[in-house]
């Protein structure tokens, strides 16, 4: 059964307004408040985190490096290799085929001593059939002497006879021409000795080249052939290691060229002191001097070849090998050059602290931390320091008098 419509009253009511007792609410500010606390807060967080990095104070900042006696006393540096001055490859003066070899690579030879022999077989022939042609000469030589003699007393007697009357003057003559031919014979027999001991010189020359000597003292650096090969004489040397017996290279005139630009070479001049550090032997510092400053420029590299020669024993030096070379206001002497390297810091880091002094150093988060220091004597522009950080360590320089431990700073770009 369907409900009988809604009627007009009961519409009303529905539309009447409910004046009842309101519900109590916060009050008015508490919003208020609640967001000036909130801003405060984010400010402190904000100051916090970004703060200290707006207003951090900008410094410039240096490394405590290691530095050595030569860096301080520096002119200049530059880079080149160690070149023996004096170098062969030594080849036999004829052509042949290698008997016997006396040197390996690193074999340390004297001048004259011999370091292979070619086959002589051929060349003890030439000498010996040589020395055979030469008394064969003498002999007739010896002849010719005794024919001469003949033919001498043979005209002095006819001379004796023609001054008696007893003689013809036909004999005369016949004996005049036999002591002309006598001396003619006794000079073509002299030419002839004189011919076969020149001949048998160069037999014994050629059979003297079978042995290759060493023309100066000094170390092989490399063999370049062997038992059994044939090599082509004196015209396959100096091809830069092609052909020839061995390369051999005089270790006593070892010297480091270095290319040093055009610009600077007007600092050096001959004797200026020099630290040559080879890059074999990083730790190793040798003593050295400038020899040679070669009177031609490089266009393409716009540097001059400048020699520096050994002060030091160059031990286990070897040619072409890497080196660093600065070239230094004053001499060092052994002590100093042997020193070992020193921790030194720009002078300007180091603040006094009344009776102390300290560096401020930068920590890994860009605040500042004071570290008391210990200097020693200044080398160069730098001051060393007998205690204080490490080598490698950030300090700041010419640190601001407001700049306290734990500040943050802002390095300058």
């Amino acid at each position: 059964m369907a409900s009988p419509p809604p009627s007009l009253a009961d519409e009303l009511k529905s539309l009447r307004i409910d004046r009842g007792p309101a519900r109590r609410s916060l009050p008015r500010w508490v919003p208020v408040a609640a967001a000036i606390a909130l801003a405060a807060v984010l400010a402190l967080i904000g100051w916090r985190a970004l703060g200290g990095r707006l207003f951090a104070p900008e410094v410039d900042t240096a490394t405590v490096a290691l530095i050595t006696p030569a860096q301080g006393a520096q002119l200049l540096v530059a880079t080149g290799y160690v070149v023996p001055q004096r170098k062969a490859n030594i080849s036999p003066r004829i052509g042949g085929r290698v008997a016997k070899i006396f040197v390996e690579d690193g074999t340390v030879v004297k001048a004259g001593q011999v370091i292979a022999v070619l086959e002589d077989a051929d060349y003890r022939a030439q000498v010996a059939q040589a020395r055979a042609d030469l008394k064969a000469a003498q002999a007739r030589e010896t002849r010719a002497q005794v024919d001469l003699q003949d033919a001498q007393r043979q005209y002095n007697r006819e001379q004796i006879l023609q001054a008696n009357g007893v003689s013809t003057p036909a004999a005369l003559d016949t004996a005049s021409a036999r002591l002309g031919t006598a001396k003619a014979t006794l000079a073509a027999a002299e030419a002839d000795v004189a011919a076969g001991r020149a001949r048998v010189e160069v037999a014994r020359v050629n059979l003297d080249n079978c042995y290759v000597r060493a023309p100066f003292s000094g170390r092989i650096t490399q063999k370049l052939t062997d038992i059994g090969e044939i090599v082509f004489g004196f015209t396959s040397a100096g091809n830069a290691g092609n052909g020839g017996i061995a390369s051999l290279a005089d270790f006593d005139s070892l010297r480091v060229e270095a290319d040093v630009s055009e610009s600077q070479v007007a600092k050096l001049a001959i004797g200026t002191p020099a630290e040559i550090v080879l890059d074999a032997f990083p730790d190793r510092r040798y003593r050295g001097k400038v020899a040679e400053v070669r009177p031609r420029v490089d266009r393409a590299k716009a540097t001059v070849t400048v020699k520096v020669a050994f002060v030091d024993e160059p031990k286990d030096v070897l040619p072409d090998m890497g080196s660093k070379v600065t070239f230094l206001t004053r001499q060092l002497d052994e002590a100093a050059q042997k020193s070992p390297p020193t921790p030194a810091v720009a002078p300007d880091a180091v603040v006094d602290r009344g009776e102390t002094k300290a560096v401020f150093v930068v920590q890994q988060n860009e605040t500042v931390k004071s570290v008391p220091v210990i200097t020693g004597p200044a080398l160069g522009n730098l001051v060393t320091l007998r205690e204080g950080p490490p080598p490698g360590t950030r300090v700041v320089r010419s640190p601001p008098p407001q700049l306290k431990d734990g500040m943050r700073i802002k390095e300058k770009q």
